[in-house]
Parts: structure tokens; sequence; C-alpha cells
């Protein structure tokens, strides 16, 4: 199969795939309290599991390289890099946008955007949004692949540093609903887990195309 051919392939699977988790969010039943709004932080947490483990398996290839050198773990490194920082753009806006339409701020005296920024997880949402922009800074002015692995391995380092304690301290979910999928039927549960396969589908598949890319590139030259 020639690479034109694969990169045909790559295309028409990750089509299919996102047809399938439109098809997966557009079946998910009405929820009593929400309505139809369900939808949006059911598919905004499935895009966060997929983030978290694109990040994730990003600093172990990066580690992975720093040890062996071999190109094609740096090359799936970059591709993840360059698809998880988007994607995580992506979960930070929908977070917002999910929280201000379906949490209860009637009860506040706050603006509901002043309830939603005190919020532990969207703090730690932002906070991951700023390191993501100094990680791609920091990875358009180096050169060294070395330095970028070092660079997205010390990112993911970072990233659980913040996270763990939001999972493990009960205090910080205090405003954040806390696994209201896993804590629900199997019909959501079902769907959800369908969205996330499939949006974690399409992210390596965009990370296998970047990674092809990466490959013919000399290291000098490379600023993925």
């Amino acid at each position: 199969m020639s690479s034109r051919t694969r990169t045909y392939v790559a295309f028409g699977a990750a089509a299919i795939l996102a047809a399938l988790a439109a098809w997966l969010v557009a079946s998910l039943p009405v929820e009593a309290l929400l309505g139809s709004r369900v939808k949006l932080p059911i598919f905004h947490g499935a895009s966060t599991w997929v983030s978290l483990i694109t990040f994730t398996v990003m600093g172990l290839l990066a580690v992975a390289f720093l040890v062996v050198r071999r190109p094609a773990l740096y090359a799936w490194e970059a591709g993840l890099r360059w698809v998880s920082i988007p994607l995580w753009v992506l979960n930070t806006v929908l977070g917002v946008i999910a929280a201000l339409n379906t949490w209860d701020f009637t009860g506040s005296k706050e603006s509901p955007i002043q309830v939603a920024i005190q919020d532990p997880r969207l703090q730690a949402q932002a906070w991951l949004l700023a390191a993501a922009f100094v990680l791609t800074i920091a990875q358009l002015l180096i050169d060294s692949r070395v330095r970028k692995a070092i660079a997205d391995a010390v990112f993911t380092v970072g990233m659980w540093a913040v996270l763990l304690p939001l999972f493990l301290d009960p205090a910080k979910r205090a405003l954040h609903p806390d696994n209201p999928v896993l804590n629900s039927g199997w019909e959501m549960k079902l769907p959800f887990f369908g969205i996330v396969v499939s949006v974690l589908g399409i992210a390596l598949i965009a990370s296998w195309l970047v990674a092809q890319r990466v490959r013919v590139m000399p290291e000098t030259a490379h600023s993925a």
C-alpha cells in the first residue's frame, strides 16, 4: 500500500469515527435535570479523557526516546503533542460552556462566570492551557529533539502534579460534579465510552499523520 493510499485510508477511518461519535452524542438519553443539555458535558468529559490519555502517552514516549533515541518514538511523541494541544484548547472552551449552561447558579449572589472560575477543575484546565501555550512556544524555539522530549516529559509530569490533587482531595471536588457519568446507568456509560474510543481513534490517526511528516524532516529543520 502506497503512502498516499494509507493517508486516504486514515482520513476515511477518521471520518467514520467522527460520524460514530456524533451518532453516540445524538443518541444520549435525555437526563431528568439537564434534559438534552447533558450531551455537551458528556462529550466534554470524553474529550478530556482522551486529552489526558494522549498527553500521558506523549510523556511516556518522550522518556522512552530519551533512553533509546529511536526516531520513530520521537515522531509519535511529536504527533501526539501537536494533536493533544489543540484538543486541550477545545476541551477548555467546552468546559467553560458546559459549566455556564448546566450548573445551577440560582442560589449564588455572584455571576455565573465568577462562580465557574472558582471551580478547582476549571482552574486546573486554565493552568494546563497556559502550560500548553508555553510548551508550544518552547517546541517552536528549540531545535534539538532531545530538548523537545525533555520539555514534553516535564509538561506531562507537571500536568499530573496539577491534576492528582483534584482527584484525591474531596474538598477540591466540591463545586465540580464528580464522575457524573460513572455514577449513572449503562444508558449513559456505554455511549460515553464509545465517544471516548471514537475520539481517541481520531486523535491517534491524526497523530500518525503528523508522525509521518516528522519522520522525513531533518532535526535541524524540525520545528514540530
